[in-house]
């Protein structure tokens, strides 16, 4: 099939399952807001025991602790089920932006998945493939365009990204912090970390879904 065959097909429905994939991020971040919760109790809970408060019991910290370690399977649950469903949606739309214009991408179709899981790589190759389908989407892309490097850039497709990364640093460092002996002050840098980590969650998975609404929009217009 020549590259004028494949703009010639139709192009895939995107619209359903970029609502799945919004719905399936902001569910992700209720997930984390809840462990954010559990770890803040976990931390209490530990410092009410070791101030030496009555009420307050070994049978209080285990229950404490087994709540917020099982949120965690929680977390990895809804970080599953929104990395599926927004791959799958990045897909499309990958398919869709090859079809909408000729101009080639950065990295071949198959990156478009495994570029999340290939390591070092996955900390910039992500952002330019879905940077290339923000610019081959944009209706008005003039014809004779073949590169995609002659397109402007997307601004809040960095500020994603960026956003994302930063959690990702967080998420490192208070696996740095939390190693060793557990106290109650691990526990609180724990609960800090994991507040900071999910406010950055809340802004990334915010500027996500402005892109995933946008490239719809685009590959949803009239042809």
């Amino acid at each position: 099939m020549t590259s004028q065959d494949a703009r010639d097909l139709a192009l895939l429905p995107v619209r359903p399952i970029a609502t799945v994939a919004t719905t399936m991020v902001f569910t992700n971040c209720a997930a984390n807001l809840f462990a954010t919760w559990t770890d803040w109790h976990r931390y209490q809970v530990a410092a009410d025991y070791v101030a030496g408060e009555p009420d307050v019991g070994v049978a209080d910290l285990v229950s404490a602790d087994n709540l917020a370690m099982g949120t965690v399977w929680l977390t990895v649950l809804a970080l599953g089920a929104a990395a599926t469903v927004f791959l799958t949606w990045l897909w499309r739309a990958r398919v869709n932006a090859e079809r909408l214009c000729r101009a080639e991408h950065r990295w071949s179709r198959g990156w478009t998945v495994g570029a999340w899981f290939v390591p070092v790589v996955n900390l910039w190759f992500p952002r330019q493939i879905v940077d290339d389908v923000w610019r081959t989407s944009r209706p008005g892309v003039p014809e004779d365009t073949y590169r995609v490097d002659d397109l402007g850039t997307s601004p809040l497709v960095g500020a994603w990204w960026y956003s994302l990364l930063a959690n990702v640093l967080v998420v490192l460092a208070l696996r740095v912090e939390t190693r060793g002996e557990v106290t109650a002050e691990v526990l609180r840098a724990a609960a800090l970390y994991g507040t900071v980590s999910t406010l950055l969650l809340l802004v990334s998975a915010t500027l996500l879904s402005q892109v995933i609404r946008q490239i719809t929009h685009w590959q949803s217009m009239p042809r």
